[in-house]
């Protein structure tokens, strides 16, 4: 399914329990892999895929989600069971990230390039046809 067919049904994800649930207005703006070295802490994974929203795009729909300020950004966790679900740079960002891995159906929202990837782990193999940066963007 192309992210176009996600706009007839709506975009919804939780967390592992299922005591936080969350509605995107609108499919992310932009995709992307994260390797740092933070991202793969918070997530226990290698890397993170982030979809990038405006803000007012997303909506907690059930649940508590906890606020932890790491490295001066804010990571948003849920409350209930630690799944991570979304990343801030900071309060008064326009933008905020969701992980993709959390959707309901994330499938449709493949990564477009990868971001820090001067942290990328040694066995994992970056997909040449994507642009990747040592850092941001």
């Amino acid at each position: 399914m192309s992210t176009l067919g996600t706009l007839n049904r709506s975009i919804e994800g939780g967390c592992l329990c299922g005591g936080v649930r969350y509605r995107l207005r609108e499919p992310p703006m932009r995709v992307c892999d994260c390797h740092c070295i933070d991202c793969r802490r918070a997530s226990g994974a290698p890397f993170t895929t982030w979809g990038v929203m405006k803000r007012g795009m997303t909506e907690v729909l059930s649940g508590e989600v906890k606020k932890v300020l790491f490295a001066d950004r804010i990571r948003m966790f849920a409350a209930c069971c630690g799944t991570q679900l979304f990343f801030l740079d900071d309060e008064g960002s326009e933008t905020i990230d969701v992980t993709i891995a959390s959707l309901d159906h994330p499938g449709p929202f493949a990564p477009t390039f990868s971001v820090w990837t001067e942290d990328c782990l040694p066995w994992i193999h970056l997909d040449a046809s994507r642009p990747s940066f040592k850092q941001r963007p």
